[in-house]
């Protein structure tokens, strides 16, 4: 072997490869649902994504980057799907890790060595989110589309100044040991509340089973291939459980952890040809955090394997090669949403366009996973099965307190909490009245559950979607109209112009709302739910609180 030859290699460095990934992924979700282009949170979040492709080994940027993601989380809150808010907490979880790497460990040092270089910058950014804020809370300030996007727009350039031109912020490793096996142990426990909350009568149930459905919603892509049949439901079911359940401990356990990835990949890529707006990029977010268990064998042969490809792509110069590659990811991302855009411009903002624009975000999706999901599995097959003890062993850091969320994410329906993002997607679950599941019983701390309202007749229809949908809320649940007072509430207090409902609450019928600017019926109805409550708390709608739960998400 030539001297050329083995100095033209590039050094595996766990941090740098699950930046990178987990960049991608971040992009990727944004093209499943595309409402945040409205907002200034989601163009930083997409240069702070883009920033972290171009330069995966500064952990500075990747924490702005967590910054970014938990600022579009906050302004999407209540109503984002559970995958996105688990990826929120993973998000907590990384910005713990970065402050106690910046204050006691190896980021320290990094800081003071380039700290000159970004502080200029970092005062130019605080003065543009300065005049951010500005706008949005000091009334002096007109609301206005020019004004609004002036703002962004130097809060954009700002960013850039920050996040380019400056300087690399090493220590990744020192990093990336403080937060793999605290990652690690958020994957194990969102598998584990999923399977808890699946485990009601009704995901057996081949008649409403959220697993048959799925089945069935898949396999009409392949024609009378595979079978549908309402015996296949039941079988359906089981094995999404022992998929779930089986993931998480086959990647955990040294000799098993091959099986893991190749269950998990061929699991989630499989979920993800459904059409639900939202499920790839669940299984983005599971194929990203798939870099956590790669062994140092392993990651030594998925950068060999990275390195082939590059050299190929670069037509024989790794360095040209990664050039072009960054390029080819952000030019498809772009692209796809230039499309996506089009769409809703040319035809409407309706319902129907929002599938179509999603079902075009998937297609560059899967060819994505389609790739790193071979990468995963021929790094793995090339590291050798005998692999070595799992990577970064867990130690005291202050990213273990982020676990808690994910920790209470689970228990809130059973404490008379939310449901709607509880680890509960697809799941038939019904923690209200007398509930479905097998074994739990809902313990009301929280008095959310027991007050149910059914909406009888509305008009205009406050349950539908709107002519021009903000977010996800409008798609959730169409045509359930039982639900606790508490949504009821938020729905009535936010909404604009003259209506009116009529519902049952309590075995009472009731009617309220609003003619020539005069409310009449309940006046508490009216009431804006407090901005904790109206963040943190989302429901879900129901069919029925008896008989079979049908498939809600």
């Amino acid at each position: 072997m030539t001297t050329a030859a083995v100095s033209d290699r590039t050094e595996y460095r766990p941090f740098a490869a699950f930046a990178l990934i987990w960049g991608i992924s971040s992009l990727i979700h944004q093209l499943a649902f595309t409402f945040w282009t409205e907002s200034w949170e989601g163009w930083v979040l997409v240069l702070s994504a883009i920033a972290v492709i171009y330069r995966p080994d500064c952990v500075l940027r990747f924490g702005i980057h967590a910054v970014a993601s938990l600022l579009q989380l906050w302004d999407k809150l209540p109503f984002v799907p559970n995958h996105i808010l688990y990826e929120g907490m993973l998000h907590l979880i990384m910005l713990l890790g970065a402050i106690g790497f910046f204050f006691r460990g190896k980021g320290r040092p990094e800081l003071a060595r380039v700290g000159v270089a970004w502080k200029s910058r970092l005062l130019l950014l605080g003065i543009a989110a300065i005049a951010k804020a500005a706008y949005f809370f000091l009334p002096v300030f007109p609301q206005g589309y020019l004004l609004g996007a002036a703002t962004t727009l130097f809060l954009l350039v700002a960013l850039w100044r920050v996040l380019f031109p400056t300087p690399t912020v090493g220590g990744g490793d020192d990093y990336f040991g403080r937060i793999a096996p605290v990652l690690r142990a958020a994957v194990l426990i969102m598998y584990v509340w999923a399977v808890i909350q699946k485990l009601n009568w009704d995901y057996f149930n081949p008649d409403v089973s959220c697993a048959g459905k799925l089945h069935v919603e898949i396999a009409a892509y392949f024609g009378n291939l595979i079978p549908t049949g309402r015996w296949t439901h039941v079988p359906a079911a089981v094995g999404s459980l022992v998929f779930e359940l089986g993931i998480p401990i086959l990647l955990y356990c040294r000799r098993t952890r091959y099986f893991g990835f190749v269950a998990a990949i061929v699991f989630h890529l499989w979920l993800s040809i459904h059409p639900a707006a939202g499920i790839f990029s669940f299984t983005t977010l599971i194929l990203s955090i798939l870099v956590l268990f790669l062994p140092i064998e392993w990651g030594r042969a998925l950068q060999g394997l990275w390195d082939q490809q590059l050299r190929w792509f670069g037509g024989g110069e790794i360095a040209k090669g990664r050039r072009r590659a960054r390029a080819l990811v952000v030019g498809i991302f772009f692209a796809v949403l230039i499309t996506q855009g089009t769409l809703y411009l040319t035809i409407a903002r309706s319902y129907e366009v929002f599938w179509t624009a999603n079902r075009i975000g998937f297609f560059a999706f899967f060819a994505w996973g389609l790739w790193i999901g071979a990468c995963y599995l021929i790094a793995g097959w090339r590291g050798g099965p005998a692999t070595g003890a799992m990577p970064n062993r867990a130690k005291a850091t202050l990213a273990w307190v982020g676990l808690l969320p994910v920790l209470l994410n689970g228990l809130w329906p059973w404490i008379g909490g939310r449901t709607q993002t509880s680890f509960s997607m697809y799941s038939n679950l019904r923690s209200e009245a007398a509930g479905n599941h097998m074994f739990l019983r809902r313990a009301d701390v929280f008095d959310l559950q027991k007050d149910m309202v059914e909406v009888l007749t509305s008009a205009p229809d406050i349950l539908g979607p709107s002519s021009r949908p903000q977010g996800i809320q409008q798609f959730a649940n169409l045509g359930h109209r039982i639900l606790p007072w508490f949504e009821f509430r938020r729905l009535v207090s936010e909404h604009e112009g003259d209506f009116e409902v009529t519902y049952t609450r309590k075995g009472q019928e009731e009617s309220l709302g609003r003619k020539g600017g005069q409310i009449h019926g309940d006046p508490e109805a009216f009431e804006p739910l407090p901005l904790l409550h109206r963040k943190f708390l989302w429901f879900r709608r129901l069919e029925s609180l008896e008989g079979p739960m049908g498939c809600t998400h």
